[in-house]
């Protein structure tokens, strides 16, 4: 069983989100680009750890101007990491 999750994605690596799914894939994730081009779902393993989830999702962001909401579609729970200005680049829950 894998759990999904919806994420918004701004400033990726590279401005090209096919490269973010691409990379993402290879980090063991399932991520499928939905029609809001800046959007993907991804699945994650129930045996893969949230620190491992969230530093491949952060591992996509351009370092300074990047940020990332991701919505749990089993819990409704929504993250927001970003870089933008001072930010840390952790995952707060809002």
């Amino acid at each position: 069983m894998t759990r999904r999750y919806f994420g918004e994605f701004n400033r990726v690596r590279g401005d090209n989100i096919r490269l973010a799914a691409r990379r993402l894939r290879r980090r063991g994730l399932d991520a499928t680009i939905l029609s809001h081009r800046t959007t993907l779902e991804i699945s994650r393993p129930e045996d893969m750890p949230w620190s491992v989830f969230t530093g491949a999702i952060r591992a996509q962001l351009q370092p300074r101007r990047g940020s990332v909401m991701i919505s749990s579609e089993q819990t409704g729970n929504t993250f927001l990491c970003s870089f933008v200005g001072n930010q840390t680049g952790r995952f707060r829950r809002q």
